[in-house]
């Protein structure tokens, strides 16, 4: 099966949106990063 690894960006209120996108079309993420845990870039 294909699996599509999407990255978008919102201006503060990713989670809400795809919270939103969730209660519309179902589905549940089995990953949801957010910005400040990611590692910091090197350089």
């Amino acid at each position: 099966m294909a699996q599509v690894n999407a990255y978008l960006t919102f201006n503060g209120n990713c989670e809400e949106a795809f919270n939103f996108y969730k209660s519309v079309f179902g589905g549940e993420f089995p990953y949801m990063g957010r910005f400040g845990d990611m590692p910091p870039a090197d350089g």
